[in-house]
This record gives C-alpha cells, sequence and structure tokens, in this order.
C-alpha cells in the first residue's frame, strides 16, 4: 500500500472516529463516503421506502454471490485438487460479506437458503451461515438447527464454538448433558485470525469489499458446563470491556458484538513447528494477564507496553522467530501495519491439527504432537489443569 495513503489513512482514523463511540457502537454515518458493494445490496434490500421487486432483487444478488463462489469451489476442488481458500480470494471475501448481509437484513425466509448453503460449506463459511442464522427475526428454526450443530462431534470444535454463542444469543437452551467432544479442532493452535474493525472500516472507502480490520490469535476451545468455547488473544482500545491486551472466550467479543464478519485463520508460509506453536500460545496467555494497553496513535504497534491488534499478533510470532509480515510494512513510509497487509501476506491453514483444551477429569480425544511433547499441560494450565511451566520469553510489563 502506498505510504502517503496509509499516514492520511490513520489521520482519518483518528480524526473522524472517537474510540469510545466506536467501543458503543456509535459510528458517524456519513452517507458520502464509499460503501462496499454488498453493503449497498443489503441497504437496498432493507429499505423499507423501496418497492419489494428492488429489495427482493437486492437479497437474489447477495444470494448469487454465495452460489457462485460455492459453486466455483466445487469445480475447482474436483478439477485441479486446489483448496477453496485462494482459487478466487475475492469471490470468497464477498460471499463471507454476503452472508454476513443477510444474517443483518433479518428476514427468517432466509433460513432455508443459509441451511442449504451450510451442507457445501467449509468451516468459515459454516461459521459466518450459523452468526448470520441467529441473527434473523422470529427465526423458530434456528433454535433447533443449531442445536443440532452444536450438539454433533462430527462438526469441529470452532464451528459448535459458535453454534453455542448463537443459542445463548437466540435465549434457546445452549447445554449439552454428556458432551461428546469433536473429532477435531478446527483450527490450529496459534495461527492468527481476522475480522472487521475500524481501520479496515476508513481503507474499504476505496474498496468494493468489506474491510478485514482486526486481527487475533487462536489459542484453543475450552469444553465446561456442557458447551464449548473459544480461546482467543487479541488488542483492542483499552474502553472495551475487555480492553487493552486480553484472553477472550467468545467469538462475539473477536467481532466487535458480530458487527463484523469472521475471514478465517491464517499462518506464515512457512508454518510454525508444534513447539514454536504451543510458545506462542503460552506467551499470548501470559501477557494477556500483565495489564497491557492499546496504541490509539499505533505508534507503538508492536509493544513492548502499548500494542494494536495487528502489531500484537506480529510481536506474538516474532517472539519465536517468525515474521509474517515484512519489516518495511512497520516503518518509514510503510508504517503502519495493517491488519489487511498481514492477512494478505499469510496462507490459510486449511487443514489444520490442534488441540482442544480439556477441563479437570476430561479424557484426551486424538492425542497430537502437542500432547506427545508435554507441552499441552502446559497451555491447559492457563485454564486451571495445570500450572504453565516458566516461559522462556521475556515478557514486557505496564507502565506505572
Amino acid at each position: 500500500m502506498n505510504g502517503t495513503f496509509k499516514n492520511l489513512t490513520l489521520t482519518a482514523v483518528l480524526l473522524s472516529f472517537s474510540v469510545s463511540a466506536y467501543a458503543t457502537n456509535a459510528l458517524p454515518v456519513d452517507d458520502t463516503r464509499h460503501k462496499s458493494e454488498t453493503t449497498v445490496l443489503m441497504q437496498q434490500a432493507m429499505d423499507e421506502g423501496s418497492d419489494s421487486a428492488t429489495r427482493d432483487s437486492a437479497v437474489d444478488a447477495l444470494l448469487a454471490n454465495i452460489e457462485n463462489y460455492q459453486s466455483a469451489a466445487l469445480n475447482a476442488s474436483k478439477s485441479a485438487n486446489k483448496g477453496v481458500y485462494e482459487d478466487n480470494l475475492k469471490a470468497r471475501l464477498k460471499a463471507i460479506d454476503s452472508i454476513w448481509s443477510l444474517g443483518e437484513i433479518g428476514d427468517p425466509r432466509l433460513m432455508s437458503k443459509l441451511s442449504k448453503f451450510y451442507g457445501e460449506a467449509d468451516d468459515v463459511v459454516k461459521m459466518n451461515l450459523i452468526i448470520s442464522m441467529g441473527k434473523l427475526k422470529s427465526n423458530t428454526k434456528a433454535g433447533p438447527y443449531l442445536f443440532g450443530v452444536a450438539s454433533n462431534p462430527q462438526e469441529t470444535a470452532v464451528v459448535r464454538s459458535v453454534a453455542f454463542e448463537m443459542l445463548e444469543h437466540i435465549n434457546y437452551p445452549s447445554t449439552v448433558l454428556n458432551l461428546v467432544p469433536s473429532k477435531e479442532v478446527g483450527i490450529e493452535q496459534a495461527d492468527l485470525i481476522f475480522t472487521g474493525g475500524i481501520t479496515g472500516t476508513i481503507s474499504g472507502w476505496v474498496s468494493p469489499d468489506l474491510p478485514i480490520g482486526h486481527a487475533g490469535l487462536f489459542v484453543g476451545t475450552e469444553i465446561k458446563n456442557g458447551k464449548i468455547s473459544v480461546v482467543i488473544a487479541d488488542c483492542v482500545p483499552d474502553n472495551f470491556k475487555p480492553g487493552g491486551v486480553r484472553n477472550i472466550d467468545s467469538w462475539n467479543n473477536f467481532t466487535h458484538h458480530f458487527m463484523y464478519p469472521y475471514y478465517g485463520n491464517r499462518t506464515t508460509p512457512v508454518k510454525p513447528t508444534a513447539a514454536q506453536r504451543e510458545r506462542i500460545a503460552r506467551l499470548a496467555i501470559e501477557m494477556g494477564k500483565r495489564g497491557l494497553t492499546y496504541s490509539d496513535t499505533h505508534g507503538s504497534q508492536k509493544g513492548p507496553v502499548k500494542f494494536d491488534c495487528v502489531g500484537y499478533t506480529e510481536f506474538l510470532y516474532e517472539a519465536v522467530g517468525l515474521n509474517p509480515t515484512e519489516n518495511s510494512y512497520e516503518t518509514g513510509w510503510g508504517w503502519p501495519l495493517t491488519p489487511w497487509e498481514q492477512f494478505i501476506a499469510l496462507k490459510p491453514n486449511v487443514k489444520p491439527q490442534g488441540q482442544i483444551i480439556l477441563p479437570n477429569n476430561a479424557t484426551i480425544i486424538m492425542p497430537g504432537q502437542a500432547i506427545i511433547t508435554q507441552g499441552f499441560n502446559a497451555l491447559s494450565g492457563a485454564f486451571g489443569v495445570r500450572a504453565p511451566e516458566a516461559s522462556s520469553i521475556p515478557l514486557p510489563v505496564p507502565a506505572n
């Protein structure tokens, strides 16, 4: 990205938005700014002043974005043995944005379409479909459908964790007695994960797509009280609840109350080793307990005391000798590093081998390399199973 534009973008963020307004969902309305293609369609579909044909046409266009992507991805996987992620990233992001838009529209008649898409979806698309199902208004079919997903051990743990959250969101029974753990987690420990955010919104002025504006780190999943929850490490403005460098247990928090889509998990082109992943995750858990704060000016993206979201995830990887994004993006005319630049520099992690964080007295299902090396005990200790081992990585401390 051009350095001058990036610096002007940051200035626009600081001048146009107050962090407190953003944290309370009170973003200023500016009808003159550029809107993404999917946002325009969503607004057309929700405009009660428009005729029904216009509204229906907008919904059909959003549905077509998803149908076209899934059809192309299916054909590519059959003919070229290629993953669905990078065959057409633009089409993939547009499909995800369209799913989010349909959820915002909230028409309960869309449930049948969303459930049809679910049957042909990968985990990232499934997670977005589940969130949108839970947003549909007066949707009596969502509860039973989502409960079926949440209770199904054939689904990955991360997909089920979203279903459990949406069951709570719609006030439907959300506890599964004698819950059976998933065979797979769905995201590998210490993968970076992405959603939308405030800086991304500004950069979206010149893009036809919704923005990728927030990065975090996937730590694992936890089974507790008949539910599966997620464990995520990220950094957000200090007046968020919780704020600063933090450890959170919900997708709701990560996506800022489902204000943005979930764009998936990625990692460095040369994947971290199992030992590196455990060190990254352990470091993130420790740092989330230290009261470290957010850099509102982005002048201190990578600490040691103040961070922003993408600088924090960059720091965690660099602490074990990995570098997700070239250093030129972080200094001089390349500054500031943006979540989109990190996202595009990484590679999707299509076949994860992650671990499930288990509660006390649980049995381990399908042990992997982390369990073999005993590193799993150190991570799970952060959640009350066993005291974590001392980290060999120096940790920053908050300023007085």
